[in-house]
């Protein structure tokens, strides 16, 4: 994938909202990523580039992340917020050539998003957002991981421990943006956001707010197909686990 991965991929310019600096991003071309399917927590799969490795934008000048759709979208107390409390602990640096992100690069922009995130006192969907993408890179490092790799097994387990963490965190902050904000949520309709807060249940071991959360994707007219047929599998998983755990 790395050797075709650099011409799949375009320098964006950016103008940073907080210190007005033009700065640049790797961003993915449009249609030039080959969709293969979607986990069952909705991490997508492509069969030539990760674009979930280029889903945050990072100034080198402040320190200021986000998710691209939200990296402009900042009102003036947050940025205060950032200012106070990021830009002046930060490092000014010169931005860091490269042909493409890795997993690990990506992860460390993806939680320079979350930290800005939360200190900027953002929406819980912004916040459960930036944790779930964390989540999916952590189970790509662990994907990435060679079989005969030293230590293999135990680096794979510890990555995708982080990955469920991550994925837990998202939960708790989805499900209060659920209770408070409005449609779409992170991007999402209210089936597709209840199918994935099922999924998170289900991974807690809560499998009656699972089967909660389910239920109406199951029974909503206007849920596709496809999201239809991933909640029955998910209903016969939990409903397995229920009986194994009676």
């Amino acid at each position: 994938m790395e050797t075709n991965e650099k011409a799949l991929l375009i320098d964006r310019r950016y103008t940073c909202p907080v210190c007005d600096k033009q700065i640049r991003s790797k961003s993915v071309k449009s249609n030039s990523a080959r969709f293969v399917n979607t986990m069952a927590d909705l991490r997508p799969i492509y069969s030539n580039i990760n674009i979930t490795k280029y889903d945050a934008v990072c100034c080198p000048n402040c320190g200021y992340a986000a998710l691209t759709q939200n990296f402009n979208n900042i009102s003036s107390t947050q940025r205060k917020l950032i200012q106070t409390k990021i830009q002046t602990n930060y490092k000014s640096h010169e931005e860091t050539e490269c042909d493409f992100y890795t997993t690990e690069v990506a992860i460390s922009r993806m939680k320079m998003a979350l930290l800005c995130t939360i200190t900027k006192e953002a929406k819980d969907s912004e916040i459960g957002n930036v944790c779930l993408r964390i989540s999916w890179l952590y189970q790509d490092l662990a994907d990435e991981i060679p079989e005969d790799a030293p230590d293999a097994a135990s680096k794979k387990e510890l990555y995708l421990k982080e990955a469920e963490n991550a994925a837990m965190k998202s939960y708790q902050h989805l499900t209060n943006a659920r209770m408070n904000e409005n449609y779409p949520i992170a991007g999402m309709n209210e089936t597709t956001l209840d199918y994935l807060l099922s999924y998170f249940a289900y991974k807690k071991g809560d499998y009656q707010a699972a089967m909660q959360f389910l239920s109406g994707v199951v029974s909503n007219r206007s849920t596709s197909p496809r999201l239809k047929d991933k909640a029955l599998e998910l209903k016969d998983v939990i409903s397995q686990a229920k009986g194994q755990e009676s």
